[in-house]
């Protein structure tokens, strides 16, 4: 009788520890995003944070990123927060949508973009488009984290 007491009190035990871990809060940070270089107010900046590759560096409707945010364009750098992202590693995306159409336009027959566009990690135009795991940076709560992304155009025709 002894031993069926002790493992009914050792299951609850288990069982109200398992609930504690549930309901403890996952550790989270706000990232703090300065997009500078942007070339005039025309349109939206669209951003989006990236928890993995897929879709990466597409900042379009519907895609698998974390989060998107659209700010109005100013000339210069413009500021946002991403609040409360968990802990782990991210990338995020940039365009400058300057036709505000939903869209960053690309080349016709060489995809690349005609907007502005930039990725985290890379502080000078990319040869090629750029892999997730090359643009990702780790998020450790609570502190912020800062990243600064320089919005890079194509040469004027």
């Amino acid at each position: 009788m002894l031993k069926l007491s002790s493992l009914r009190s050792i299951r609850c035990i288990a069982v109200v520890a398992w609930s504690c871990a549930l309901a403890t809060p996952a550790i989270s940070a706000d990232v703090f995003v300065s997009v500078t270089g942007v070339r005039n107010a025309s349109g939206t900046v669209l951003a989006c944070l990236w928890s993995s590759g897929w879709g990466f560096p597409s900042c379009e409707e519907g895609r698998s990123n974390v989060r998107q945010v659209k700010i109005p364009a100013v000339q210069g750098t413009v500021s946002f927060l991403f609040e409360n992202v968990p802990d782990g590693k991210y990338a995020i995306s940039v365009g400058h949508d300057q036709n505000n159409d939903g869209v960053l336009e690309r080349h016709r027959f060489l995809k690349y973009p005609i907007e502005g566009a930039g990725v985290s990690n890379y502080n000078t135009p990319p040869r090629f488009i750029p892999l997730h795991h090359e643009a990702t940076f780790p998020v450790k709560g609570p502190a912020v984290t800062e990243i600064s992304i320089p919005m890079h155009y194509p040469p004027d025709d």
